[in-house]
């Protein structure tokens, strides 16, 4: 079993910040602002207010990690839009997506959080991700062809922390 580990180190959030946006996370055309994007919210985590990031380590390499924040309204809903989740190619379907996603969730409630939405995107390599969401209780509410690049349309999740 992996352990869940709450990001509090800047050299870890570097760390955290390369496995996100490196070869074993993600397959998708990068949009042009998105790893810089992706990169500085991971550090802008450890001394963000209501923004967090959890992650898990193998053999000291990051092989998975999650984060979320309040919304910039700051009126208990959280989203995860810079902050993403993703678990290396070589761990997948030994539920440490789910542990992350649980653990993230329970932060979220003890913080008082309405809801939680997630922007994802529709091409095919994140269906098992999507997937994944809904089979958590996430709702799809919405869908924008094209939002991250050409051929890549953003689909929204969201999910009421209040009947749950």
């Amino acid at each position: 079993m992996y352990s869940v580990k709450t990001l509090e180190d800047y050299k870890i959030a570097v760390k955290i910040g390369d496995f996100l946006t490196g070869p074993y996370a993600f397959e998708q055309t990068w949009a042009p602002n998105e790893k810089a994007l992706v990169k500085k919210a991971v550090t802008d985590s450890i001394t963000g207010k209501n923004h967090r990031y959890w992650y898990v380590e193998d053999d000291g390499k990051i092989i998975a990690a999650i984060g979320v924040r309040e919304n910039k309204y700051g009126s208990d809903g959280y989203e995860m839009d810079l902050d993403y989740i993703a678990v290396h190619k070589n761990y997948r379907r030994k539920g440490i997506a789910n542990n992350l996603l649980k653990t993230m969730e329970k932060y979220v409630k003890t913080k008082g959080g309405r809801y939680i939405h997630i922007l994802t995107c529709d091409i095919e390599s994140y269906k098992p991700a999507n997937i994944f969401y809904e089979n958590n209780g996430y709702k799809k509410v919405a869908e924008i062809p094209d939002y991250y690049v050409k051929g890549e349309g953003r689909i929204d999740f969201y999910k009421n922390l209040q009947t749950f």
